[in-house]
């Protein structure tokens, strides 16, 4: 077994409780489908290992989802440990890192930073940096303002001391869609049509904005170091860039008074050196178009295990990614290779399977009802 999964999820069993109590008692769907929140291996790491030795891959990279904030929050106000924001954070962060140990190194937990709490944020990228796990972070990419209800990207210029600690401390930074963005459509479509809508088009586009974003306002150009993971292959990026660099060309011969008083309008494909994209929910297509755009070095396999069952982000994936009809080296290179690289990774761990995980039922039937 040599795959390294650079998407997955999990939350400590406290945290999980608190927020599956609160879908319950809310009844609310801001979150998606209370369902997809379900699975019992959200929180039991040894689930997590059986369904990964189930499907041959060697090492998970846990990130938080869409859910983290709501879920944080409903632990910090309700769970059996309610303490502060920060406190909150920092022991969630703790705990999944000793996953590492407790698994013999198969679960590797990035810490999770909230960039709206900057002091918790550049504790938690120097714990990143220096506690012996990963030197990686999780973070969404935007988050709401508490006083206005609108999302601030990444590129807000409150968060911009977070990012420059995270490429400071040379910490990767995995950024996952918040799923707050919305395509503004009106009217609304009907529940699970709506649901549909923002997780195929919504979450895609709201990963190209942050990119774009950080790109077009400078951010990246003052952090040239700065190392990113997006999930889904970028959003659309791949795709969008050879649409950029028309507009921009667009934009520049028509209105150059404009684009001087401005400054510099950045290229975006100057940056894609920044930015690495995993697989998860690509098809062939979507693989070849992001490998020449972004480079074979910058693409990562990703399942979105436990939100997406094994058998369909797991098997489905490494299914199409070896039919791709891709070079030896680049598929180890997406499989593996560019993640040991990106994070440091020890090599193959087979040694340390056990028995038990050969034996263990099934769990990628997908989220309990």
């Amino acid at each position: 077994m040599t795959v390294v999964d650079t998407h997955a999820h999990a939350l400590p069993s406290w945290v999980q409780a608190a927020f599956l109590d609160w879908l319950d008692e809310s009844g609310s769907t801001a979150e998606g489908p209370p369902g997809l929140w379900r699975s019992p291996a959200f929180d039991e790491p040894d689930r997590h290992v059986a369904d990964a030795h189930r499907h041959g891959i060697d090492i998970t990279v846990l990130t938080h989802s869409s859910n983290a904030v709501a879920a944080l929050h409903s632990a910090a106000v309700r769970g059996a440990r309610r303490r502060g924001a920060a406190d909150t954070i920092a022991a969630v962060n703790d705990e999944m890192r000793t996953w590492a140990t407790r698994t013999g190194g198969r679960l590797q937990a990035a810490r999770w930073v909230d960039p709206r709490l900057a002091g918790s944020a550049e504790r938690e990228i120097e714990r990143a940096a220096t506690d012996g796990g990963i030197p990686a972070i999780s973070m969404n990419t935007a988050y709401a303002d508490p006083s206005t209800g609108e999302l601030r990207f990444l590129d807000d210029p409150a968060f911009e001391p977070v990012l420059a600690a995270a490429e400071a401390s040379d910490v990767v930074v995995f950024v996952h869609p918040s799923a707050k963005f919305r395509l503004k459509v009106e009217p609304a479509l009907p529940g699970p049509a709506e649901h549909l809508l923002t997780g195929t088009l919504s979450m895609l586009v709201e990963s190209t904005v942050c990119i774009s974003r950080l790109v077009l306002r400078g951010t990246l150009e003052r952090h040239s170091a700065l190392r990113t993971v997006f999930g889904q292959l970028g959003g659309v990026l791949p795709l969008a860039l050879g649409r950029f660099d028309l507009i921009h060309q667009l934009i520049a011969d028509s209105d150059g008074t404009a684009v001087r008083a401005f400054g510099a309008l950045r290229h975006l494909r100057d940056y894609v050196g920044n930015v690495y994209a995993d697989t998860h929910s690509a098809d062939a297509a979507g693989l070849e178009c992001a490998l020449a755009e972004l480079g074979e070095e910058r693409v990562l396999f990703g399942s979105d295990f436990p939100v997406t069952p094994g058998v369909l982000g797991r098997a489905g994936a490494l299914e199409t990614l070896r039919k791709a009809s891709l070079p030896a080296a680049t598929l180890r290179a997406v499989e593996s290779g560019n993640a040991r690289s990106l994070l440091g990774l020890a090599g193959d761990l087979t040694g340390h399977d056990s028995p038990a995980y050969d034996n263990s039922p099934a769990y990628d039937e997908g989220p309990a009802a």
